[in-house]
């Protein structure tokens, strides 16, 4: 296993849920539009389902079968509690899906597919269980610059002058456009639409979504609260008179198919 995905299993096993959190709030909704994407009788997977957002959403829209895979333990633990016992939720890698050939009608990944690597081969496997004519629809991180500055384009800046701890994680191919269509190559009807997330809060509710990122788990641990003294008084030439900050994320959204014919 990838040193990074033993650095992300353990992080996700503390902090299952931290996703969910932050992006259940999100308008436009991410899971959503993942979920609008599935038809009644269609079989989903959905890789990297975390605490099970996107399969309870999934359920209420009436899908019943949908499975979720990931690799965190304590994910799945959450995503049990979320959706009871019956639920199907495999422990597992998007690189070796334990499942047969043209399995699924649609596959679905909600801000992880950035994360994964070799990022190839949870494409080729993604390709191997969907049906011919079936659908990949994923949400990645992407660096998408903001129409306005805003408390997170801030907060970006100020983690550029930051040193960081642990192993690299991810492919950057999956942040820009033209890497996306290279490793998207295989699939047809590739569609990719950059979209910016409104998550904007109180200053509280946006510090508390920069504790449950990735960066400030590997920063040196002293700058922490120094950093978000710094952001605070950064973010008070933004605030609105009813208390809120303005706070955006770049992400892109894909959609991609399999020949009907293979």
């Amino acid at each position: 296993m990838d040193p990074s995905e033993i650095w992300l299993r353990r992080w996700h096993d503390v902090r299952p849920g931290a996703t969910s959190r932050a992006f259940l709030r999100g308008k436009p909704s991410t899971y959503e539009w993942l979920a609008d994407h599935a038809r009644p009788g269609d079989r989903v997977l959905d890789l990297a389902c975390g605490d099970g957002a996107l399969l309870s959403l999934l359920r209420s829209y009436g899908i019943q079968s949908a499975v979720g895979i990931d690799m965190s333990e304590g994910e799945l633990a959450a995503a049990r509690a979320r959706l009871g016992q019956e639920a199907i939720l495999v422990q597992g890698r998007a690189q070796a899906l334990p499942f047969e050939d043209s399995s699924f009608d649609l596959v679905t990944c909600h801000l992880a597919l950035m994360l994964m690597r070799p990022v190839e081969e949870v494409l080729a496997e993604v390709r191997r269980v969907l049906r011919p004519g079936g659908t990949f629809a994923a949400v990645v991180g992407g660096r998408i610059a903001a129409p306005t500055e805003d408390a997170w384009t801030m907060l970006v800046r100020r983690l550029r002058e930051e040193p960081f701890e642990g192993p690299s994680i991810g492919d950057p191919r999956t942040y820009g456009e033209e890497g996306l269509r290279e490793l998207l190559q295989p699939f047809v009807n590739v569609r990719i639409e950059p979209i910016h997330v409104d998550l904007s809060g109180t200053p509280d509710e946006v510090l508390a979504l920069f504790r449950e990122t990735y960066d400030v788990t590997r920063m040196v641990p002293a700058r922490v609260s120094v950093l978000e003294e710094a952001l605070r008084a950064d973010w008070q030439a933004l605030l609105r008179p009813d208390g809120m900050l303005p706070c955006s994320m770049g992400v892109r959204r894909i959609t991609a198919a399999t020949e009907a014919f293979r």
